[in-house]
């Protein structure tokens, strides 16, 4: 019998946290993830003693994006990702882009986005209700969540009481950094599936966006 898997990415925090760890003080975009390969990196670690295949079914990815007058290219660079992401999986990925919160200031009588301000705002309670979502859906035999935010544990547990689906996380590993060790505290005692240097590389986008 197929098990089918849906994963939520908090793609920030899954990118940044392994940015910082497999590939410190380099260019934050060698570090690109590509969804789908994550997940199927994730897929690949949770059976690595055999027993625990899974196919991925569905990719549901949260990210904040610039605005256009903040940094044009980097809104653009956003797009054509979210487009080559989603590209090709007959529907299985789906991208969703949030604005990203910002203070402004006047000069010479115009408005002016501070760029040091900006922030993601909302994305864990997208993160949140699409894990609940997911689970409640039916479709799905485990549900994983792949980000390090604690604000997450709520959620993790809202799904988990749902039963109707084997609730899950997943997080970057290194054995030789201890900031990489445990998982998200929650009620309930769920899995956490530890991806290492290899499922990083395994999981980076080839594709330049320039």
């Amino acid at each position: 019998m197929t098990v089918r898997m849906a994963v939520v990415i908090d793609y920030q925090n899954v990118h940044l946290t392994a940015a910082q760890l497999f590939l410190p003080g380099r260019p934050i975009e060698e570090s690109l993830i590509d969804p789908f390969r994550f997940a199927k990196q994730l897929a690949k670690a949770r059976n690595k003693d055999g027993q625990h295949e899974v196919e991925v079914s569905r990719v549901e990815v949260f990210r904040g994006i610039p605005i256009p007058d903040d940094d044009p290219d980097g809104y653009r660079r956003n797009l054509e990702q979210q487009s080559q992401w989603e590209y090709g999986h007959q529907n299985a990925v789906s991208v969703t882009l949030r604005p990203l919160k910002y203070n402004w200031e006047w000069m010479e009588g115009k408005k002016i986005p501070i760029r040091s301000s900006r922030r993601e705002k909302g994305i864990d309670v997208m993160c949140a209700l699409a894990l609940v979502r997911l689970a409640r859906s039916g479709s799905y035999d485990v549900v994983t969540l792949a980000s390090r935010d604690t604000d997450l544990a709520p959620a993790l547990d809202e799904a988990h009481k749902l039963q109707a689906a084997k609730i899950e996380a997943a997080k970057w590993y290194d054995p030789s950094d201890r900031r990489t060790f445990g998982s998200i505290k929650t009620e309930a005692r769920l899995w956490t599936t530890s991806m290492n240097r290899d499922h990083f590389r395994g999981s980076l986008d080839p594709r330049n966006y320039e």
